[in-house]
């Protein structure tokens, strides 16, 4: 899709969100936010509006990287289930409730799957060894939480940690990642409140902008890997020397030598 087409769509979602938030709608804040098809009823508390707004924000990002991913040649089968999972989990939620649930379960547990066993493939530098167990904490991890959550945080602060030595991977991808895992520890640490959702209680307003910023964020971390995703030998080091081992920039104007 042409940039200037994406930008105008990324433009026009990006005003629905800060009209609503403007107006003080929390309830279509919530839904344009999300893009889940659900209209909270009960949205309130004070953190909703600045929370929902990251979380839009985060949206439309994954928006532009969607539209505007490049074709898929190296790791065709990972980079589509990356892509498909993500898609899933954010804007097309509301299609996969349409479906019936054991569809649904059988969908979500394939491409899970299909993640946790290719991608430890991509990284050359760890052994074998080191990959199995990547591909066992990610079985547990993505297949069973939220009981064994604890698991796929772990699998993911390793993934990440092989990402930063890559050098594949850039500093936006990679913050984005630190983000998306931040907020998968919060979700360990931080309580869910008791009761039920009510209007304007800004605890659960609070629990539920996390959960949704830990989905979009899991999401933008899964595209924006996918499009930077290529073969090793065809990178170029002189262009991209070991670009993701750390997210300071360097020097505007290197000393001569």
């Amino acid at each position: 899709m042409s940039k200037p087409l994406v930008a105008a769509i990324v433009g026009i979602y990006g005003v629905v969100l800060v009209y609503f938030a403007f107006v003080c709608d929390l309830r279509s804040l919530h839904a344009v936010a999300t893009v889940n098809g659900w209209w909270d009823d009960d949205a309130g508390g004070w953190s909703m509006r600045p929370g929902l707004l990251a979380v839009g924000a985060l949206q439309a990002w994954l928006f532009w990287t969607l539209l505007r991913m490049p074709p898929l040649t190296a790791y065709r089968e990972l980079r589509l289930a990356l892509i498909a999972m993500a898609a899933g989990n954010t804007f097309l939620w509301t299609f996969r409730m349409e479906l019936p649930e054991p569809v649904d379960a059988l969908l979500e547990v394939f491409l899970a799957a299909a993640i946790a066993i290719l991608l430890p493939r991509v990284f050359t530098e760890p052994d074998r060894a080191v990959r199995n167990m990547l591909v066992a904490f990610g079985l547990v991890g993505f297949l069973l939480s939220p009981p064994l959550a604890i698991v796929f945080v772990v699998w993911f602060g390793l993934v990440l940690l092989l990402q930063f030595g890559d050098g594949r991977w850039s500093a936006s991808t990679l913050l984005v990642g630190l983000l998306a895992l931040g907020t998968h520890v919060l979700g360990q640490v931080v309580p869910m409140p008791p009761g039920f959702l009510v209007e304007g209680d800004p605890d659960w307003a609070a629990y539920e902008v996390l959960l949704e910023a830990s989905v979009v964020a899991d999401a933008l971390w899964m595209t924006l890997t996918a499009r930077e995703l290529t073969e090793p030998g065809l990178l170029s080091t002189a262009a991209t020397p070991h670009r993701s081992r750390s997210l300071v920039p360097g020097p505007a104007f290197p000393a001569a030598g």
